[in-house]
């Protein structure tokens, strides 16, 4: 009997080995031929928009197939010297929809969006937000005008979520935050408000008011006059004046007619009248037929 157990549990152990070694040759077999790479175009370093890429902003590296983005370059050849239509990071995978069209130069032409034009807008330090102005900030467009005929001034936002494309000549965002003092801002427009916007910078001063990050909402202001400042510094508000209410129309009873009483007719004279005669003092009463003369 204790021949047989031997015999069993040895042949579990061989059993136990074999599989072992069959699992470990497998695994090796497939991290050996089974994953398949190519080359990849990377960056090698970030990459701002609008900029020329050369060759030592590229490199090359072994990404598995299946983790290849669509249509990215293989050669670094392919690449250099295009211009980078979008900001590209270290490390990130070159595809064609981050770069600009063969044969575009470098420049802020490929910041303006389609159906836009780029107007440079003369601004000062107060104008400018003190240089807090950045590529890519979203600005609200004030006129201050004064009427015709009349020394009063209006002041109205009449812009309201426009694209700075360039502060002075810088095109890219500092990563910092550092401002940018420049004199002059450029916005991307369509072609009627660049026409609107070139009379107002001719007949009276804009200046650009700063928009909080995503905040998309439109401009409602029925504009300032100089004579709501001065009323504000009187110390009295501006009255807005309000629609009046439509009149309430309250049905009253018809009054009632008033009757007037029939009036009697007077009463005939009498036929008779008594008259009072006094003679010696003494009164006597005298009676006169009064129908006679009638």
């Amino acid at each position: 009997m204790g021949g047989r157990y031997k015999l069993v549990f040895w042949g579990a152990i061989i059993v136990a080995a074999a599989a072992t070694f069959g699992a470990y040759r497998l695994l090796a077999a497939n991290s050996r031929g089974d994953v398949t790479t190519r080359a990849v175009v990377v960056a090698n370093r970030d990459i701002p928009e609008g900029v020329t890429i050369d060759r030592i902003a590229l490199a090359t590296a072994q990404w598995p197939v299946q983790a290849v983005p669509v249509g990215a370059f293989s050669s670094v050849d392919s690449v250099a010297g295009r211009v980078a239509r979008v900001a590209v990071y270290n490390g990130e995978a070159i595809v064609p929809g981050r770069l600009a069209p063969v044969g575009t130069g470098p420049g802020l032409e490929l910041k303006i969006p389609p159906g836009q034009r780029a107007m440079a807008v003369r601004i000062n330090d107060v104008a400018g937000i003190s240089g807090l102005l950045q590529p890519n900030s979203r600005v609200d467009v004030l006129v201050t005008i004064r009427e015709e005929n009349s020394e009063k001034q209006v002041a109205k936002l009449f812009m309201s979520n426009m694209l700075v494309l360039s502060v002075g000549t810088e095109v890219q965002r500092d990563t910092q935050g550092k401002p940018i003092m420049a004199a002059t801002v450029t916005l991307a427009v369509t072609p009627e408000e660049a026409e609107r916007l070139a009379i107002a910078m001719n007949t009276g001063s804009i200046q650009l008011v700063l928009r909080g990050y995503g905040d998309p909402d439109s401009v409602r202001t029925k504009g300032a006059t100089s004579g709501d400042v001065l009323t504000q510094l009187k110390g009295t508000s501006v009255v807005i004046p309000q629609k009046s209410a439509p009149p309430k129309i309250v049905y009253r009873p018809m009054p009632k007619p008033v009757v007037e009483p029939k009036k009697e007719p007077p009463p005939p004279p009498p036929d008779s009248a008594r008259i009072d005669v006094y003679r010696a003092g003494k009164a006597v009463q005298q009676k006169f037929d009064t129908a006679a003369k009638r």
